[in-house]
């Protein structure tokens, strides 16, 4: 059984472009309008595998 993580509390201010995730899901360590400048913040930040995904306009109880 695989446990729900609720992430909108991580990302709910951020409304566009790419977020990278720790990989423990509990904070975001880069965001931009490209991966690559996600994953260059997330780096930056000493984390070399973030989890990655596209901000939504709204994270309400379904998934855009």
């Amino acid at each position: 059984l695989v446990k729900q993580i609720d992430l909108t509390k991580v990302v709910k201010k951020y409304t566009s472009g790419w977020l990278a995730l720790s990989p423990d899901y509990k904070k975001v360590v880069g965001h931009g309008k490209t991966i690559n400048r996600a994953v260059k913040q997330a780096k930056s930040q000493g984390v070399e595998d973030p989890v990655l995904m596209r901000a939504a306009k709204s994270y309400g109880p379904i998934a855009p």
